[in-house]
Formats: C-alpha cells, structure tokens, sequence
C-alpha cells in the first residue's frame, strides 16, 4: 500500500476534524510515517494554513486574541494516534486481514504517537485544544439496507449506487443509525490510548467530556486556573445554561445547569485522595467555590432574596438523592467544609461585600447543609485538613498568575 502523503492526511482528515466534516481513515500511520509528514510539512503549506485558520476560528470566540498557530511534529502525531484509533474500530479492522498480533502492534504503535510531551504553553495548550475539540461528537453514520432478495449493512461507508437503484420496485429499505464517542472510543483496548492522547489536551478534557471518557484528573489542568482568562473561560464555559437561563428562571429540573460543577468536583474528589501539591489543592477548591457563587449571582434577581433556591432545591431533592450526579454534594458541602478548614476559600473575594448577594450565599449554605448533611460536610473537612492543615494561604496568592517564565 502507498505511503499517505502529509497532503491528504491534512485535508482528508486533520481538517475535518478541527472544523467538521467527514474524515476518511487509512491504513495505520506509523511513527516513521509522522516523521515523514513532519519532515514534508513545508511542502505542504496550503493544506497546513488551512488547519491552522480552522484551528483560529475554533479558538475565537474562546480567547480574546489568538495566539499565532503554527502546526508542529506533537499536533501530527496526536492526529496521528487518534487517526489509527478511529482505525481500529472500522469495520476492516475486524476482518481476517487483522490478526490478534497485528491488532496488538497497531495499538502499542498508536501509544507512541499518543505519548507526547505535557505542555503548559498557553499557544501550545490552544492549538492542542482546537486541533482535538471535537473528539467527543465524532460519530460514524451506518446504514442497513434491505430489498426484496438480500440485505448489507454498511459501517460508515457508503453503499454502491447499484444497490440503491430502482428502489419501488425492489422495495429498497434505508435503516440509519449513528455510533458515538461510547461505541468508537470507549472500548477497553483503546481507551488506555484515549486516556493518554486526552491527558496532552487538559483544556479539552476541562470544557467537554463524554460519560464513556476517561475521568479528568486535576494535576493535569490545574495550571489552567492561573491564567486569569483561561479560568474565565473554564468557569463561564462550567455554568453556561445559568447566563442562558437568566436570574432566577433555570429552567428544567437543573441537571443540566450542575451537570459540569458536579464533573469538576468529581475529580477533585479523586484528587484529595491522592498527595498533590497544597498550593494545587486551594487553587481547585477557590474555583469550585467560584463556581457556586455564579450560580448565586443567577439568583440575584429573585424577588425575595430570602426565598429558598429553586436550584438547590431541584437537585439536592431528598427524593433524588440516589439519583445525584457523583460529585454534586461535594460542590454544594465545598464552601461549608472549607468555612471549617480555611475560612479564606470558604467565599470568593468581595462577594460578602454585596449585601444581595450575601444574603443569597447564606441561603445556598444553609440550603445545601440540610440538603447533604453534616456527615458528609464533615468528611470533606477531615479530607481538605490534610491538605490544607499546614499554615493558611491568602487564597489571592492561591490562584495568583505564574511569573513569567526565565
């Protein structure tokens, strides 16, 4: 088989899958086939300005200014890996010509690719970012077709227009169907390659997931809430539904509004429970709390200010208690725990300042201890103690920007 050449490989896949389209899937690329493209990328200047004045457009209404984007060996052999990904869930992946052997060679040589240096280069991150946004709505578009003598089925391929014709007579039946991230990429052989080709895109994993993705782990992206307008874009990105909604109207039961806030906390769940740094603890815990106080400022304009919140309400039902995302009740028990452990993350600087929004901060408190008890409250400041015991951190200094690099 013919050496793919960087030409196609940019236009017939990497482009389409940073802007959308339908991407076509080769042969399995190898790490001499990377070297290849990036060794040709010169030559290749039309189809890789176009990648990356996708990637831009991905990225503007993201960031206020786009960093120049410049695509490199690491963004090849991430597209690369995912490439040879989609690869082993075709439907020729399956057939005789690929052995148990070949299968393994093929994934072990999709890991290579996928093992690429961790960044926290802000252009680095972005253009990682724009170049994988879209790899939790890949999706493959089958067809069963039946007529009067036989029938196929065809896995993200189209039909030959034969079979299509005369399609009364015949009595031509068309079935399709579509197959996500969960049936492509969640299978149990490349899902370690999925794992690791996600960890080199935090801010992906941050801003979209899928409930057959790997789980987010904090040590990966907590640099992200240091740069002042990444975290903006992290926390609005988080509680998208509540600016939608407007004050006070949520709308639906709410599940979608704590959907992400319970995600996030999800993972920091995980995160207490291994020995990350102190300093990466505060700055997890100051943006949950973050979180929590948009929800309140969502609820500004409620005509009493007293009242109970629909929200909270809503989600922390007791009737539904068996039924809450995992993470949700130690988003809402985070500021209370934390009012125990260090008092100076238990608000966001200068929201008690805003007698409204004081007022409401109170009601969400009180709110969410009735709600999740204070067994579980405490728990969590047992949990945060052991990070955060030693001697209290202005939480300004906690999520403070880095210096710039030497």
């Amino acid at each position: 088989m013919a050496r793919p050449t960087v030409q196609s490989f940019l236009s017939r896949f990497v482009r389409p899958l940073v802007a959308g389209g339908e991407i076509h899937v080769g042969r399995p690329l190898t790490v001499e086939d990377v070297d290849a493209f990036d060794h040709e990328l010169p030559h290749a200047s039309v189809e890789s300005e176009a990648v990356d004045d996708a990637r831009a457009a991905v990225l503007a209404p993201l960031v206020c200014r786009v960093p120049p984007l410049l695509l490199e060996r690491d963004d090849l052999a991430l597209a690369a890996a995912l490439h040879n990904t989609l690869f082993l869930v075709h439907p020729q992946a399956d057939g005789v010509t690929i052995t148990d052997k070949m299968r393994r060679r093929i994934i072990d040589m999709t890991q290579a690719l996928a093992t690429q240096p961790l960044t926290r280069r802000r252009p680095r991150v972005l253009g990682r970012h724009a170049l994988l946004h879209n790899v939790f709505d890949l999706a493959r578009t089958d067809l069963q077709l039946s007529w009067w003598t036989g029938r196929a089925r065809f896995l993200g391929q189209q039909p030959p227009a034969r079979l299509l014709r005369w399609k009364g007579v015949r009595r031509v039946r068309e079935e399709v169907s579509r197959a996500g991230y969960d049936e492509l990429l969640g299978a149990s052989d490349v899902a370690p390659v999925m794992a690791m080709l996600l960890r080199r895109t935090p801010l992906t994993q941050v801003l979209s997931t899928h409930v057959a993705a790997p789980a987010l782990h904090w040590e990966d992206a907590v640099f992200l809430l240091r740069d002042a307008e990444l975290a903006r874009l992290v926390a609005y990105h988080a509680v998208a539904p509540a600016a939608a909604a407007g004050a006070g109207a949520l709308g639906g039961d709410g599940k979608e509004l704590v959907a992400t806030p319970a995600r996030l906390a999800a993972a920091f769940e995980q995160m207490i429970e291994r020995n990350p740094p102190a300093a990466d603890v505060r700055a997890v815990a100051a943006f949950l709390v973050h979180l929590g106080a948009l929800l309140v400022l969502g609820e500004r304009g409620m005509r009493e200010v007293g009242a109970r919140s629909p929200l909270l309400s809503s989600v922390l039902a007791p009737e539904r208690a068996g039924q809450r995302p995992r993470g949700l009740s130690t988003f809402f028990a985070l500021p209370n725990a934390l009012a125990v452990v260090e008092p100076r993350l238990a608000a966001p600087p200068g929201l008690l300042d805003d007698p409204v929004l004081a007022r409401r901060w109170q009601v969400h408190r009180t709110q969410a201890a009735e709600a999740v008890g204070d067994a579980v409250i405490e728990t969590l400041a047992q949990r945060l103690a052991r990070h955060l015991g030693g001697q209290p951190v202005d939480p300004v200094a906690a999520v403070s920007l880095p210096g710039a690099p030497a």
